[in-house]
């Protein structure tokens, strides 16, 4: 009895290269996602601004020695303005609508607005993500007695 070899060549091939193939498509990109699917105003502050401005807000985060300017201690805002917290003034330097202050809208501070409308398809997302972000950092300002005051 004679056996048939003409799909040993395609079973070793299979063999071989199957596990190869599976493992590529199982990957993960390189590359992190510029937008996150969350409107949580802390989730979009740990996402986009933490690495400079700290997980607290504090101006501590793990890129801030690399730049030329200290970033911004955000939860002495409101205690800087006799414990007001000028949320239309705040969300103006998010969008890039304000440029009082050199480092906002330079390559030390990316300046959000833009970049929400660039990467979302609903302008409406753009300014709940904004609004947000706002709250968030009103949340965490330090109260005069007792340090900060933590996420509301």
């Amino acid at each position: 009895m004679r056996r048939s070899y003409s799909v040993i060549p395609y079973v070793l091939a299979a063999v071989v290269l199957g596990p190869l193939a599976a493992g590529a498509a199982s990957q993960k990109p390189l590359t992190p996602p510029l937008v996150i699917s969350s409107l949580s105003g802390r989730d979009l502050f740990q996402f986009y601004c933490s690495t400079c401005h700290g997980r607290e807000g504090k101006g501590d985060g793990p890129v801030a020695a690399s730049l030329t300017q200290r970033p911004a201690d955000l939860t002495t805002i409101s205690r800087r303005r006799e414990g007001r917290f000028p949320s239309d003034e705040i969300e103006r330097f998010v969008t890039g609508d304000n440029r009082p202050i050199a480092a906002h809208g330079s390559r030390e501070m990316p300046v959000w607005g833009p970049i929400f409308r660039s990467l979302e398809p609903h302008d409406r997302l753009t300014a709940v993500r904004i609004a947000n972000v706002v709250a968030y950092i009103e949340s965490i300002q330090a109260s005069d007695n007792d340090g900060p005051a933590g996420p509301r």
